[in-house]
Order: C-alpha cells, then sequence, then structure tokens
C-alpha cells in the first residue's frame, strides 16, 4: 500500500513525519504545493534525497473545477500555469520533475481537468482509498481506526502533514497496526508499476 502526504497549509509535522518514515524504512509520496515548496525548500530536497516521491498538488491548492470550494472553474491556460510553475520550482531545487504524477487539490477532476493535465504531461492523477480524516481534527485514536478499517491491498492513503492534523500522530500505530496485518509500503509510483 501506500502513504500518501499532502503539504499545502503549513510546515507542520512535515519534519517529525519524514523522521518516522525513514526510521520505518519507508518511502511514502508527498503532494506538495509550489507555495509550500518554496516555503519549505529543505523539505523538498530531504523528501527527494531520502527516497520519497514528489507529487504536483498546484500553486496554491485551488480546486481546478471551482466544485469543493463553490467557485468557478479555472481556465485551461490558469490549470497548466498552476502545474508549471509548480514543477519548475520543485525540479529547480531537486532536480527532478514532477511529471506525470498530479494530485488534485479537494480531489476535484473532470473530464476538462483530466484533458488539461494529460495534455501538459500529468498521465497520473493521484487519488486515495483511504482518508485518515486527519484534516479534520479528528481524534489521533479515529484516524488510526479509519486507517486500520480501511486496509487492502493496494490501499492509497490521504494524510496531511499539517499541524492541525493529527495523522503525524496516528501514523506510529498506523504503521504498527499495518504491518502486523501483513502489508508493506510503497510509493503511489512503486505500487502503480506493481499492480
Amino acid at each position: 500500500m501506500a502513504l500518501t502526504f499532502d503539504a499545502g497549509a503549513d510546515r507542520g509535522n512535515a519534519a517529525r513525519i519524514i523522521d518516522l518514515l525513514n526510521a520505518e524504512g519507508i518511502h511514502a509520496t508527498f503532494g506538495v504545493t509550489g507555495q509550500w515548496a518554496a516555503a519549505n525548500a529543505d523539505l523538498i530536497r530531504r523528501m527527494t534525497a531520502e527516497g520519497h516521491q514528489i507529487v504536483n498538488h498546484t500553486w496554491d491548492h485551488r480546486s481546478f473545477t471551482g466544485v469543493s470550494t463553490r467557485t468557478g472553474s479555472l481556465p485551461a491556460a490558469q490549470r497548466v500555469q498552476e502545474l508549471d510553475r509548480t514543477d519548475a520550482l520543485i525540479a529547480a531545487l531537486t532536480g527532478n520533475t514532477t511529471k506525470p504524477w498530479f494530485r488534485p487539490p479537494f480531489g476535484d477532476r473532470d473530464p476538462t481537468v483530466d484533458a488539461v493535465v494529460g495534455a501538459d504531461g500529468y498521465a497520473n492523477e493521484l487519488l486515495w482509498t483511504v482518508d485518515s480524516g486527519g484534516w479534520q481534527r479528528l481524534s489521533t485514536t479515529d484516524v488510526t481506526a479509519r486507517c486500520l478499517g480501511g486496509a487492502v491491498s493496494g490501499a492509497i492513503y490521504l494524510m496531511h502533514v499539517g499541524a492541525e492534523s493529527h495523522d503525524a500522530d496516528a501514523l506510529p500505530a498506523v504503521v504498527d497496526g499495518l504491518r502486523r496485518m501483513g502489508y508493506s509500503f510503497m510509493t503511489a509510483e512503486g505500487l502503480i508499476a506493481a499492480v
């Protein structure tokens, strides 16, 4: 299964999460906004150096469709600008492009998003099968229960690094519980390649 962490709000628990992943020998996937990358260049470089995958999560986490935010849909040119600006920054920091991996903010996508991001080189839109709920400020116990309750082979977990999320607090119990169930971990890219 793949543990994925979105980084867009604040630095929060990102360093602690990376420390735990590395102590456990787990490579994870981070959906990173360009604004977050610009403010946390040291962590972006560390993620890459320590074998984690970085996925383009747009520049500022605006919904491309406007569904979740009840705003208008972003025009195609603006969608491309959000992706390209983020990719250029992450490539400058790490030497690696985020292509072909994109995580739509809020999971908002439709055929127009698919067409625009696909034409821009993002063939893989990373969604999830288990939402930890940590971003909703669920308790550590509830986050752990949701994660363990949703365990299936090939699961993709959505977690967050932000200070308000309880995902970092739940992560040790989640990793331990999933391992006790017989699961192992890889990046989203590795998981999809293995299927």
